[in-house]
Parts: C-alpha cells; structure tokens; sequence
C-alpha cells in the first residue's frame, strides 16, 4: 500500500509541476505572440505605457470570468513579470514560489 501511496504522490507532484509550466508556456506564448503582432505599435510607447498595454491585453484575454480564454494562472505570471516593479518582462522564469517547491 506504501508504494501504491508513493507513486500517486509522485504522480501528483508531476501532474501540478507540468500545471505550472504549461501556465508559464502559455504567457510567454502571449507574450511572443504580442510582441510579434504589435511590434511596431509597442515600439512607440514608452516601457510603462508597454507594461500597461500588455497587462490589460493579458487581463482581457486570461481573466477567469471574463476572458476570452481564461486562465488564472498564466494571467498572475503576466501580472507578475508586467508590473511596473519588475526590471524586465523579456523572459518570463520560474515566479520563486514554484522554483522552489521544483526543487524540492
């Protein structure tokens, strides 16, 4: 019964692991895609202008009651990485939650 236990356990553990990197895979999807589509228009605002932009793009789009395809999770990782306090938003990384509990 313990290795029984055991596998399910793992098997959790991969099942939400692979949650949280299909949730990063879509908003770095997002991202790409808007940067390709609208590059010449993000090319004139500024970063803040940019950051909002997006995060109301990405609000429209993954809101879970109101989007057009929601997706909770992948609208906090494009929250997270489009607020004004991030350095960049080019490569979206593990959010340290998730980092960590990875290598664990």
């Amino acid at each position: 019964m313990s290795a029984h236990t055991d596998m399910t356990a793992a098997l959790t553990a991969l099942t939400d692991r692979l949650r949280e990197l299909n949730d990063l895979v879509t908003a770095n999807h997002f991202m790409v895609e808007a940067m390709a589509n609208q590059q010449d228009q993000l090319k004139q605002m500024s970063v803040t202008e940019t950051r909002t932009f997006l995060r109301r793009q990405a609000r429209e789009k993954f809101h879970p009651e109101t989007g057009d395809a929601p997706n909770p999770a992948a609208l906090a990782v494009l929250e997270e990485v489009l607020s004004p306090n991030q350095q960049s938003a080019e490569i979206i990384a593990f959010p340290k939650e998730r980092q960590r509990r990875i290598g664990t």
